[in-house]
């Protein structure tokens, strides 16, 4: 990092610092993050703004963390309880909560964001689909009406869509929260916002569950896309947690005197899309060559240092859903060839464009492994790292002149299996949101809706259905699931506290830390 780029990021620092009156070394933090903001419309967001999103507004109930004895904690909610078709819900609300603009949160609150959701209709609303309607029973209870038995508590805890927001923003639209206003009921409130640069969550001072012991009151978040310079902030005590550094960095961190590196479960994993709509890859034994090609042990090795697994299918081990019973495609590059002959490509003799997010460094570095092991079958790879923005907006714009191949870093909305399924695989039509291998099996569509409606009454009859689907696409081999990956926080030794949920992937709970 130059002198010049060092003293940009120190002033910066200094004006934000100065801005918050209540800053200390004890309470507060800087957090170097590489996550930027796409839309701070709780009813929209979906995508990397979830990590500061997790922390200025909250659900009626969120999942615990693996392990934990319950699988749900109650956070607007007390309780809820189902009827026994599975299309009703009700639930308790805690009283005695405010949201940031001093509104009391009540029923009328629970109904008026879920409905707002619904309606804007961006984003993640789709979990909603099966929403018939929500009735206020008074005003610390309220009650869900589904079409049909669909896991709602999952729906409710989900990591987009499901926040709750005060209805005294009437009418605002995305443009409003878009220039860093917020009005929601966690412990921290955005402040001093500039897009692309640099804001605050600063402490909310009437949070419903106080500020008693020991919590970080104010996070100067410094958006920082260079993984270099966040490792540089991180060892010159410039910030107390990091969102990503240079691959090979991580031993130096966790050898620090003043640094490491927590590890944890995760539910993302890599993928690579291939366009069936185009040759060859419309050609199904063209794609079974190129899974056979790919050398996951040396991504794992060369892309992750060695952290992570090679993938099974769309659900990560790990989550309900994710199984061994899942088919693994293993590398065997002799099968590719022969694959290649049969599908009348003998010595391959074709040529692929491969797309990854510039931003992601991952990618960046194996993608050249599968392009240098795609060239053994006779398979010529041009990669193009170009930022995410201008890839989805090609995969999007028509599948006749999309990549043919397309990295992607996957997470899922919530914690069943049929959002994924769903989202990723799903036959969209002309209009692919996520199905960028413009995938089409009526068949698949029918078994996710059924083991969908299954779950919340027959878990163990639903995973065989989920199990069953993924099994389907192996078979047609849509995608070539390449890695699960574990999630990972540099971080300074003194920042303690910090619990990672892969429920929540990219999050870092800040109320929950401290400074030691």
């Amino acid at each position: 990092m130059s002198h010049r780029l060092i003293k940009t990021v120190l002033m910066s620092l200094m004006v934000l610092l100065l801005a918050t009156s209540s800053w200390s070394a004890e309470k507060n933090m800087v957090f170097a993050a590489p996550y930027g903001v796409n839309n701070l419309d709780p009813s929209v967001s979906y995508s990397t703004e979830l990590c500061y999103m997790a922390n200025i507004y909250e659900t009626l109930i969120r999942v615990n963390p693996p392990g934990s004895e319950e699988l749900f904690e109650y956070v607007l909610a007390t309780s809820y309880s189902a009827s026994d078709d599975g299309l009703e819900y009700t639930f308790n609300l805690r009283k005695g909560v405010k949201f940031h603009d001093g509104t009391d949160f009540t029923a009328e609150a629970v109904k008026f964001s879920i409905e707002r959701t619904k309606k804007i209709g961006k984003g993640a609303a789709f979990i909603w689909g099966d929403l018939k309607e929500i009735q206020i029973i008074d005003d610390y209870t309220v009650k869900f009406v589904l079409n049909i038995p669909a896991p709602l508590p999952q729906i409710a805890a989900s990591a987009y869509a499901s926040y709750i927001v005060s209805p005294k923003i009437g009418d605002k639209d995305a443009e409003w929260f878009n220039k860093g206003n917020d009005a929601g009921t966690g412990p921290y409130t955005i402040k001093n916002y500039k897009d692309g640069e640099s804001w605050m969550l600063a402490k909310f001072d009437g949070y419903w569950k106080g500020w008693d012991g020991k919590h970080i009151e104010n996070i100067l978040v410094k958006f920082t896309k260079e993984a270099l310079t966040q490792l540089q902030m991180l060892q010159a005590g410039q910030a107390m947690l990091v969102g990503r550094i240079p691959i090979d960095s991580y031993d130096s961190v966790k050898k620090g005197k003043t640094t490491e590196v927590m590890y944890g479960a995760s539910y993302q994993n890599y993928m690579a899309f291939f366009n069936t709509q185009r040759p060859p890859l419309d050609n199904m034994k063209v794609r079974k060559a190129l899974v056979h090609a790919i050398p996951y042990k040396d991504i794992i090795t060369v892309g992750f240092d060695g952290d992570a697994t090679q993938a099974r299918g769309p659900v990560p081990q790990g989550q309900f859903g994710g199984t061994e019973d899942v088919f693994q495609y293993k590398h065997d590059i002799e099968l590719a060839k022969k694959l290649l002959s049969e599908a009348g490509h003998p010595g391959g003799g074709f040529k692929l464009t491969l797309t990854y997010a510039a931003e992601n460094a991952q990618e960046a570095r194996f993608a050249p492994i599968i392009q240098s092991e795609f060239k053994k079958i006779g398979v010529d790879v041009e990669i193009k790292g170009i930022a995410w923005n201008t890839q989805w907006a090609m995969a999007k714009k028509d599948p006749k002149t999309a990549q043919d191949i397309f990295l992607l870093l996957w997470w899922p909305t919530y914690s069943d299996p049929y959002e994924t399924l769903y989202s990723l695989l799903r036959d969209e039509g002309d209009k692919p949101a996520w199905n960028l291998a413009y995938y089409k099996n009526p068949a698949y569509d029918k078994k996710i809706r059924e083991a969908y409606e299954t779950v919340g009454s027959n878990p163990e009859k639903a995973l065989g259905l989920y199990v069953d689907a993924q099994n389907m696409i192996q078979k047609d081999v849509p995608v070539a699931w390449i890695v699960d990956i574990l999630e990972k926080w540099p971080k300074n030794k003194k920042l303690k506290g910090l619990v990672m949920n892969p429920a929540y992937p990219q999050v870092p709970f800040f109320y929950g830390m401290y400074i030691e």
